[in-house]
């Protein structure tokens, strides 16, 4: 009887430990922002998730999304919907879809900013005043975010006038419209800042050693997606030595580099799992594209692309 009780009070307390495991509290508490509370802005990144809690007291432009002949669903609302019931479209036809001619083209002013984050996503609204009418409207960024470049953001791509760049080998729109793939390496200048209507925001116009001029997109910080600039390829070569600084600044990974290095070159995996094989510890990165790499105690051993 004394055993059977003893069970019983150790289910018990397992049981409680349990459900005090499983109490997760949900964290989808409203966050405001005005130009009082706005956090610093640096301008290294446009509209997006990084920027949202900066971005009041900030002028947005609005050049439009790609293929928007169509109009902008479920983007532009008179009210803000993350603390609101209301989901009343802004100038809305077919009561979801707000003409492309009533936004694109014009000036916003960033008036106040929400953000709102649980478990399953995360939410944000921007209200907006147009510049020209003083018309206001809630914006949802994350609908088309592409279509607005801040005026502040444009102009801190300036500084990459005048430095010269390499090509990782990826494709790239020539000025008339031309796709190409410059050969990896090959070297280009950085010399204008480029934003065009119905395109994905502002870019950076590079001029080869044959005088074609091509279109390459920041992607925060420093990077650029088409290309490599020699300041980084020093930066990396300094850090991490001649044998891997130059393979990392060209986003490439090889056996004997750490997990710093991988994370250098490709940005944090989005799965890792690890095991003991005789005391050692093996380890499984896994990337977007295909890509897995495998640690042994710290250092790359395999490098898988399919």
């Amino acid at each position: 009887m004394k055993k059977i009780s003893i069970i019983i009070l150790l289910l018990s307390v397992g049981l409680h430990a349990k459900a005090q495991l499983n109490i997760v509290p949900q964290n989808d508490e409203v966050k405001e922002y005005t130009v009082q509370n706005a956090q610093p802005y640096d301008s290294l990144t446009n509209v997006d998730k990084r920027s949202f809690a900066s971005l009041p007291g900030q002028t947005l432009y609005m050049h439009g999304a790609r293929n928007d002949q169509d109009g902008y669903w479920d983007a532009f609302f008179t009210a803000n919907f993350l603390t609101s019931d209301e989901r009343t479209v802004y100038k809305a036809v077919n009561i979801s879809v707000t003409p492309a001619k009533e936004v694109v083209g014009k000036y916003y002013d960033v008036l106040k900013v929400w953000t709102k984050t649980d478990y399953f996503s995360y939410g944000c609204c921007l209200l907006l005043r147009e510049k020209e009418s003083g018309s206001e409207m809630y914006y949802n960024p994350f609908k088309y975010s592409l279509s607005m470049t801040c005026l502040g953001y444009y102009e801190k791509l300036k500084r990459y006038i005048g430095q010269v760049f390499f090509s990782l080998g990826k494709r790239v729109e020539t000025e008339d419209g031309q796709i190409i793939t410059p050969t990896e390496g090959a070297e280009y200048r950085c010399v204008d800042v480029g934003l065009k209507m119905n395109s994905d925001g502002a870019f950076l116009l590079m001029e080869g050693a044959d005088g074609v001029r091509v279109e390459a997109f920041p992607i925060g910080g420093d990077e650029v997606y088409e290309f490599v600039s020699a300041d980084r390829i020093a930066l990396l070569t300094e850090r991490y030595g001649k044998k891997y600084g130059k393979l990392i600044a060209f986003r490439k990974v090889d056996t004997g580099m750490t997990g710093e290095m991988v994370i250098t070159a490709w940005g944090e995996p989005y799965h890792k799992s690890q095991r003991k094989i005789e005391g050692r510890t093996l380890e499984t990165w896994r990337f977007s594209d295909d890509r897995h790499v495998e640690l042994l105690d710290g250092k790359v051993y395999d490098v898988r692309i399919y």
